[in-house]
C-alpha cells in the first residue's frame, strides 16, 4: 500500500464517516433526516441513493484497487497514477465542501424540503456556494469516473447529476418562496455551484 492509496482510502471514507455521525446526531435529537422531496420521489430517491453508492464505490476501489475490473464498459485496463492523483484533488474538493456544509448545517440538514421552521444558512461554506453538497457531488463523480472509467458508471452519473439540478431548482423555488428578499439578495451575491 502506497501513500496515493492511503489517502485515497482516507479521503474516499471521510464523507461516509460524516454521514453516519450527521445520522446519528439527527437520531440522537429524535429528528429525522428525509424531508418532503421537491421533485417525483423516484428521480429523487433514486438519485440520493445514487450519490450513496458513488462514494462507496471510491473507498472500495482506493482500498482494492482490483475492484474496478468487475465493473462492466470500462474504457481503460489501468488506472495510472496520474489519475490516482487527480481523484484525490477532486476528493479533497469534495470533502472541503461537504464537510463543512454538514457542520454549518448540522441537525437542520434534510434529504428533501424540511417539514418544519428553519433558517437560511449563508455563512461558512455557504458563503462560496448556494449548494456546497451537490457542488461537492460533481467532484466526487469526477473523483470516481477517474479510478473507474465506466461508461455505465458515466451514465449513472450524468442522471444524478441532472436530477440533481432540477432538485435544487425547486429547493430555490421554495427558498425564494420562505425567505423572499433575503434570499433573493444572498442568491445574487452567491453563485449556485461555484
Amino acid at each position: 500500500m502506497n501513500l496515493i492509496q492511503i489517502a485515497l482510502i482516507t479521503l474516499s471514507g471521510l464523507p461516509i464517516v460524516a454521514t453516519f455521525l450527521l445520522a446519528y446526531q439527527l437520531m440522537r435529537n429524535g429528528q429525522g433526516a428525509i424531508g418532503r422531496p421537491t421533485i417525483h420521489p423516484i428521480p429523487f430517491f433514486t438519485s440520493k441513493f445514487g450519490i450513496g453508492v458513488i462514494i462507496c464505490l471510491i473507498f472500495w476501489v482506493s482500498i482494492n484497487p482490483q475492484a474496478m475490473f468487475h465493473f462492466p464498459f470500462l474504457i481503460q485496463n489501468e488506472i495510472i497514477d496520474v489519475q490516482k492523483l487527480l481523484s484525490l484533488i477532486f476528493l479533497l474538493g469534495a470533502n472541503l465542501l461537504l464537510v463543512p456544509a454538514y457542520v454549518s448545517l448540522s441537525i437542520f440538514t434534510r434529504v428533501g424540503l424540511p417539514a418544519s421552521d428553519h433558517a437560511l444558512n449563508t455563512s461558512g461554506v455557504y458563503r462560496i456556494s448556494r449548494n456546497p453538497m451537490y457542488t461537492s457531488f460533481f467532484f466526487f463523480h469526477v473523483a470516481c469516473f477517474l479510478l473507474i472509467p465506466s461508461v455505465l458508471l458515466l451514465g449513472m452519473m450524468l442522471f444524478i447529476s441532472i436530477t440533481h439540478h432540477f432538485i435544487i431548482l425547486k429547493e430555490e423555488n421554495f427558498l425564494e418562496n420562505t425567505f423572499r428578499s433575503e434570499y433573493l439578495t444572498y442568491k445574487k451575491s452567491t453563485a449556485r455551484y461555484l
